[in-house]
This record gives structure tokens, C-alpha cells and sequence, in this order.
């Protein structure tokens, strides 16, 4: 299935296809408890997003840079220079048909890779979201996955990558995850 591109509209969390998007299908079927998710954690995550966004377009402001997202934002600019990385696409939203995502940054030259930007630490599913995101892109066997786990000290961001030989495994479990949203979604949760 072949991606095409989406647009999200940042203020709803939703895409212009009206498909559903990985971590609303992440959370419906439960594999993301969003109580642990505050109004203060999403708000800062948000704002990193956007810092290291605007950063790598070159079009940042470095006087927005301020607490608490300072040490978030340093931690990403010391894994860049580390790393090397010139991410490719930024923030690109796509769907295939079935469901919607915006993978973090892709990098589509060899050796390709996605990354997939965390100010928390490390969670089980996020080897399931990023399975999802892969799949959005065209032949998702040659990308390698990776989460960037920045840290709030502004000591370079710390990286986990998601074995190549698991990725046939996690994208199952995430499209299990996808045909629960969608049962859900099409019964409204009743189970008559």
C-alpha cells in the first residue's frame, strides 16, 4: 500500500483523511495508559517538537528557547552533532489507506532510518508506533527504528534502536491494534 501525503491539523489532532492516526490507535487498544500523560508533559513535549522542528528547517528563533523545554532542546542539538544526522523529512504526515502518522524525521538515503523524538523514557510501545510509522513508508523492511530519548539536563539524548528483526512482529501487534480501533470505533465499544 502506497503512502500518500496528509495534513495535520496540529490544534485537533486530526488528519485531513479522517483516518485514524498511531497514537490514537495506540491508546484505543491499550497499549498506551494516557494517564500518565499530563497537560504539563504534553505541553512540553509539544514544545520540544516544535523547537527541534523549527531548529532543523533553520528557521528557530534561539531566543524561544527557554525552561522548561532549555535542556530537552540541548540534549537533541548534542545527539545531532554526535550523530551526524541531517534528517531528510521533518514531520511528514502521511497515511496509507488504513491510518495516518507523522514520523518524527526520516532519513531515506542509506542506510535509511527513522527517529522518533521522546522527552520520556522509554515505553514499551514505542516499538509498536514506530513499526506503524515505517509502514507509511515506501519499501519499510530497509528503514532501521530508533527513538531519541532526550534528556532534561541537556546531556545528549540517549537512543534505543528497535531491531530490523523485530519489525515484522511489532507492525503485527500494531495492526492487531488497528483492527481493535477500528471494531471499536465501528461497535462503539459495545460488545453485544
Amino acid at each position: 500500500m502506497n503512502a500518500q501525503p496528509d495534513t495535520l491539523d496540529h490544534a485537533s489532532h486530526t488528519y485531513a483523511s479522517g483516518l485514524p492516526f498511531v497514537s490514537e490507535i495506540l491508546v484505543s487498544a491499550g497499549l498506551v495508559d494516557p494517564t500518565w500523560y499530563t497537560a504539563e508533559s504534553r505541553e512540553r513535549g509539544k514544545a520540544v517538537h516544535l523547537a527541534c522542528q523549527f531548529y532543523d528547517e533553520g528557521d528557530l528563533d534561539p531566543e524561544s528557547i527557554e525552561p522548561p523545554i532549555d535542556g530537552y532542546f540541548s540534549s537533541y542539538l548534542a545527539w545531532l552533532q554526535v550523530s551526524g544526522i541531517k534528517p531528510e523529512w521533518i514531520e511528514c504526515s502521511m497515511n496509507n489507506g488504513l491510518y495516518a502518522g507523522t514520523p518524527d524525521r526520516v532519513m531515506v538515503t542509506r542506510p535509511r532510518k527513522l527517529h522518533d523524538i521522546k522527552t520520556g523514557a522509554y515505553q514499551h510501545w514505542h516499538r509498536i508506533q514506530t513499526a506503524l510509522y515505517v509502514n507509511l513508508l515506501p519499501d519499510p523492511y530497509s528503514y532501521s527504528r530508533n527513538g531519541i530519548y532526550l534528556q532534561a539536563d541537556g546531556s545528549i539524548a540517549r537512543v534505543r534502536e528497535f531491531p530490523k528483526s523485530d519489525y515484522q512482529r511489532d507492525l503485527a501487534v500494531g495492526l492487531s491494534a488497528l483492527n481493535i480501533h477500528n471494531w471499536k470505533r465501528g461497535n462503539n465499544g459495545s460488545h453485544a
